[in-house]
């Protein structure tokens, strides 16, 4: 093959491509193979007709472009094998500047992977943190556990904050009632702040049977936009007040919610837990601090492709998440009064740092040359292989290749937060 690199400048790859005579007689005989079923010529059997009956029929250039790709196709990615330190990160552009058939000479643009200027990433100092697991941590963990256990016991006294009301309701507007507005059987906690305005506030004091007319004013950004800024009242009746009872934190009460038979030793297991945790946060804080101060010391253009595709990423991750809520994107954009294209403006710095994050990180793990040894990655299958009861091989030829990237990469990670912990000062 033959082929000139004319310019490697701002992230930007232009090659010019030779393909020779030989090649493109190659191509187009090629393509003649691979589409001739598509024609029909008299005489002959679908398929069954020579190239030159065919090129005679619908014309010589009836197989150029397809031809063209072919050639391109091949000679291309036999540039890049030979450039393996050229990456593009898009298909390319291509233009054809000479077409005769002694060669034709095609000039491929592609965007290429940026270089990342790093900053300084050893010797840098971060903060662990000196906090500790106090006794009143211990005391709210108790109480959030006990909160977990309460039971809700039906009563005849009027509803306080924290009770749960059992409600029908119906609201209108101007007299006539909405669409949605009307429920029978909904179970309330009064000081959820999951009502509108100060509908929840209205229904302290009432009692078991009683109906109230509760009167509210929906927000102006409301996400039905009929109802922003209107005035509404919900008739409300009454059916049921339950009244939560939480158990008394004692001896018998960690008997009965842990493996502990009296409060004492429960206490310590959960300081013991909490200060686990708490350390696990600190040791997230210092990657994270030197995460974000090797990212902000380092220089990097990044290019609008990358950014665009880190941005449908987060779309596609969005409306995965709200699928298992059992919402659709457009819903829920309906609701929150956005759109994509407003979403991605708004999302568009958090992506290009997430880029930028992502391009320095790779530049740390190839300018410190670590790589995946295979005892390294049949370490990390183990565990996974004896739950399936494999042998590690039996697991790893079970996975796609995008599978073992993870892998993989999750194993760099992991290498490379250890070695800038072990090179940089945390206090």
């Amino acid at each position: 093959m033959s082929y000139k690199i004319r310019s490697k400048e701002k992230n930007n790859l232009e090659v010019e491509i030779v393909i020779s005579e030989k090649k493109w007689e190659e191509s187009l005989q090629k393509a003649y193979e691979e589409t001739k079923n598509k024609y029909s010529v008299q005489g002959f059997r679908k398929g069954k007709a020579p190239r030159k009956v065919i090129e005679k029929q619908y014309g010589e250039s009836v197989f150029f472009d397809y031809a063209l790709e072919i050639a391109f196709a091949d000679e291309y990615n036999e540039f890049l094998d030979k450039n393996l330190e050229i990456e593009p990160i898009a298909q390319p552009d291509v233009r054809i500047e000479k077409f005769e058939k002694s060669g034709i000479v095609l000039v491929a643009s592609a965007p290429l992977m940026p270089e990342v200027e790093l900053g300084s990433y050893t010797g840098l100092t971060v903060e662990r943190g000196k906090e500790k697991v106090k006794k009143a941590d211990v005391e709210a963990e108790l109480k959030s556990v006990a909160e977990r256990q309460a039971r809700f016991v039906e009563s005849t006294k009027p509803a306080e904050l924290g009770d749960f009301a059992t409600i029908d309701f119906a609201g209108s507007v101007d007299g006539e009632i909405f669409e949605g507005g009307t429920a029978q059987g909904y179970r309330l906690e009064l000081g959820s702040h999951s009502f509108i305005d100060n509908f929840e506030d209205q229904l302290v004091g009432t009692t078991v049977g009683e109906e109230k007319d509760v009167n509210v004013t929906f927000p102006e950004n409301y996400h039905e936009k009929s109802l922003a800024g209107k005035k509404a009242v919900f008739k409300v009746v009454v059916q049921k007040i339950e009244k939560k009872e939480i158990p008394e934190i004692t001896d018998e009460f960690a008997a009965n919610v842990s493996e502990f038979e009296n409060l004492e030793d429960y206490k310590k297991d959960i300081e013991k837990r909490l200060s686990q945790k708490l350390e696990q946060e600190k040791e997230r804080k210092v990657e994270n601090d030197l995460l974000e101060k090797i990212v902000e010391a380092s220089k990097v253009e990044i290019p609008e492709i990358l950014i665009e595709r880190q941005l449908d990423i987060f779309i596609r991750d969005l409306e995965t998440r709200l699928s298992f809520q059992g919402l659709k994107l457009e819903e829920y954009l309906d609701y929150v009064g956005t759109n994509v294209s407003d979403l991605r403006k708004e999302r568009r710095e958090q992506a290009e740092q997430t880029v930028k994050t992502r391009l320095v990180l790779e530049a740390l793990v190839k300018k410190e040359n670590m790589v995946v040894s295979e005892e390294e990655l049949d370490s990390a299958l183990k565990e996974t292989a004896e739950k399936y009861k494999k042998t590690v091989e039996e697991y790893k030829k079970s996975l796609d290749d995008r599978t073992i990237a993870y892998y993989q990469n999750d194993i760099l990670m992991k290498k490379l937060l250890d070695f800038l912990k072990s090179n940089n000062n945390i206090i």
